[in-house]
């Protein structure tokens, strides 16, 4: 049975909401951990964060969250040992959670100084979608409709660790070939398809809405983010930190971008 990789393993499914979809700037609003432990008993773990910070309106509109939910609340420092016992040596599940939950999750550690965790090992869905070709979009939302997982509440962290787990045992079981060896195995397939077949599978910002006539800029909640170039996936925000140069010539070069998009870049640029 392909399941038997994971037999007397730590497995549990893995998200996080957050203020915004920069690596770098993010914090955790909610996170949410759910599986189960080395003898099958579960393990359930879910709370909202007070990120320190203002939630942006944007933010919101996508995970519910308002910051008069989280202002009396402590902040991440206080969940950094439950979060810690809980990934030490286990299998991690997440929807793109390498490119973008546990990088945020690590960074949240680093600000407070304390030792990121080490699991066994860390599997993306979103990874493993694209090494088998299943049908675009790679959405954790289109993926659970694809397999019949009912995901009435997307973009809840609980509800969307608890798609991802069940979005692997039905890929498990349509796709057991994938799945015949060890974890250590399953993992470094999956990180050779993703290395090696970018340009042939697309990032996932190739979802995001176009918001140009060029289909070079995407957005993503209250962020533009590239599409194209060196800086493919960045944000404006971040692209101005490091390469201001880049957006003057973005907007001096393309003649058809609206007013309206012209402003928003340009107030960007020039915000201290």
């Amino acid at each position: 049975m392909a399941e038997d990789i994971f037999l007397n393993q730590k497995i549990v499914g893995f998200d996080i909401e957050t203020t915004g979809i920069s690596i770098r700037q993010s914090k955790i609003v909610q996170y949410a951990i759910i599986g189960s432990d080395y003898d099958g008993s579960e393990i359930k773990n879910d709370s909202l964060v007070n990120p320190l910070i203002s939630i942006p309106k944007s933010s919101t509109l996508i995970h519910g969250i308002e910051n008069s939910d989280v202002v009396n609340l402590p902040s991440f420092k206080s969940h950094i040992e439950i979060i810690s016992s809980i990934m030490s040596e286990g299998v991690i599940v997440g929807h793109n959670i390498k490119r973008f939950d546990w990088p945020i999750l690590e960074n949240e550690f680093i600000r407070c100084g304390k030792k990121i965790p080490k699991p066994k090992t860390i599997i993306d869905t979103l990874e493993i979608a694209r090494k088998l070709k299943l049908p675009r979009p790679h959405k954790l939302g289109v993926l659970c409709e694809r397999y019949g997982i009912s995901l009435n509440n997307a973009h809840d962290a609980l509800s969307d660790a608890s798609a991802t787990l069940l979005l692997l045992w039905k890929i498990m079981e349509e796709n057991p070939m994938l799945f015949r060896n060890s974890i250590e195995e399953l993992q470094v397939s999956s990180l050779a398809h993703s290395e090696s077949s970018e340009l042939e599978l697309g990032p996932s910002i190739d979802d995001l809405p176009i918001i140009d006539s060029s289909g070079r800029l995407r957005r993503s909640g209250g962020n533009i983010i590239l599409a194209f170039g060196r800086h493919r996936g960045k944000t404006i925000q971040e692209i101005k930190s490091i390469d201001e140069n880049y957006l003057h010539w973005i907007i001096s070069n393309d003649k058809q971008m609206s007013e309206e998009l012209l402003m928003e870049i340009k107030m960007i640029i020039n915000n201290n």
